[in-house]
């Protein structure tokens, strides 16, 4: 999985905001000696939910940009990851892509690269960077499942992969998309230098902001879940399986 991390210093600049979502698992009064503390020591800190995280002890801070750690006074902050010793599942990963589920039919479908495959029942959206060896390993883990309709949205990652963008601009242009994102991702045949009106890729770099998406490739079910990285044929049937409407 290739992130686009926003890095978050303590030196450097958070941002706040003096509304603070309802918590039902947080006391009150350790909810408001958080929040004072680290609007005193960070004032610009962004709080937008606070909630008990899996370790006894600590509270979870969603800022908008990620997910960070406090005691419950505020006077310690703690930037990392949750991992189940048993399952090493990342529990933090997890409790971030819950919170930022989504409303499927909301996504502007008319900006992706539509395949349908068999009777495309199934639905499923992909962000997803065309020079990501990742999002060529989900592509390839792909073929053969079917009764899906697959959105891919580009979202080129170029920071990372220098050149995604005009590769992206040259598969969105060409006369057969879904055939040239295929062709492209399955067997390397190079789309061209391909230029056109409307390439969205600047209003797809704005809704994969919004939506927080900070990894390619990164999918999501009808029922607005979201799973980053290069899942197996079997876990993305897994997945098909158990969304619902």
């Amino acid at each position: 999985m290739r992130l686009k991390r926003y890095a978050l210093l303590l030196s450097a600049a958070f941002a706040c905001t003096g509304s603070l979502a309802a918590s039902d698992d947080v006391p009150p009064e350790i909810a408001s000696k958080i929040t004072t503390t680290l609007h005193e020591r960070i004032p610009e800190l962004r709080i937008q939910s606070l909630h008990k995280a899996p370790i006894a002890g600590l509270y979870e801070i969603n800022t908008g940009d990620e997910l960070i750690y406090t005691n419950d006074t505020g006077t310690l902050i703690f930037q990392g990851r949750i991992l189940d010793s048993k399952s090493r599942q990342d529990l933090t990963a997890q409790r971030w892509n819950e919170l930022n589920a989504i409303d499927f039919k909301s996504l502007p479908f008319d900006l992706a690269i539509k395949a349908v495959h068999g009777d495309g029942s199934r639905k499923l959206a992909v962000f997803a960077d065309p020079l990501c060896p990742y999002c060529r390993m989900l592509e390839q883990q792909m073929q053969g499942i079917t009764n899906v309709t697959v959105y891919t949205f580009l979202y080129p990652l170029e920071s990372i992969h220098p050149g995604a963008s005009a590769k992206a601009v040259a598969i969105w242009c060409a006369k057969d998309r879904a055939a040239a994102w295929s062709n492209w991702m399955l067997q390397k045949v190079d789309p061209g230098e391909g230029r056109c009106k409307g390439a969205p890729i600047e209003r797809l770099q704005a809704l994969g902001d919004k939506l927080h998406v900070n990894s390619t490739p990164t999918l999501f079910t009808v029922d607005g879940r979201r799973l980053p990285g290069a899942l197996k044929h079997n876990e993305i049937e897994q997945l098909l399986a158990n969304s619902h409407k």
